[in-house]
């Protein structure tokens, strides 16, 4: 009987050992630093996806943001192109997290809008909240142009690989650059909502 009890004991000692939190950093390359520019898909850090105007693009451009000393910082190149898209461009930069379920986070991004006519365009940085989703959204309106900004959240994480994602915006017909650097995600000990 004790070895039954000893053998339960160790089996849900070993449950909770495969549960602990990852190591190591949360997400990858955050400042854009190692000069590789993300694929469109598969890769061991950032992506790019959702790309909206037939000659919309993205590349690094340096310096990166006044902010926090960044060398390179991700530039969308958001260029609707072809009349079938109403003016709009966008495109997706994305990532999957290294998160704990059910720990606290601190998200913190640098950008910068190279125009802010008529507010037409957006960032957005979605990121997991409690069982669905949460989001961060700065109009370029709130900005000042060719000047780096930071905007920042908290979020709890709903699994151990939650994703997270920049959402780059525009939709006033003309081309429009827009950056980020510095995606900083740590973790944090208050409440994140």
């Amino acid at each position: 009987m004790r070895f039954l009890l000893t053998l339960v004991a160790l089996a849900k000692l070993s449950l909770f050992a495969a549960a602990a939190c990852p190591t190591g950093p949360i997400i990858n390359d955050p400042g854009f630093e190692s000069g590789v520019i993300p694929p469109r898909s598969g890769g061991n850090s950032w992506n790019v996806g959702g790309i909206v105007g037939d000659q919309t693009s993205y590349t690094l451009t340096t310096p990166g943001s006044t902010n926090n000393g960044g060398r390179v910082a991700f530039t969308a190149l958001l260029i609707p192109g072809h009349p079938r898209y109403g003016g709009q461009s966008a495109l997706d930069l994305f990532q999957t997290m290294h998160t704990c379920t059910g720990k606290n986070y601190s998200i913190t991004v640098d950008y910068k809008f190279n125009s802010t006519a008529a507010n037409q365009c957006f960032l957005k940085v979605e990121y997991p909240f409690q069982t669905s989703g949460g989001s961060v959204t700065v109009p370029s309106g709130f900005a000042t142009p060719g000047v780096w900004g930071t905007t920042g959240s908290f979020f709890q994480a709903v699994s151990d690989a939650d994703n997270l994602i920049i959402v780059f915006n525009c939709n006033n017909n003309e081309p429009n650059t827009i950056s980020v650097d510095n995606v900083k995600v740590k973790r944090f000990n208050g409440n994140a909502y």
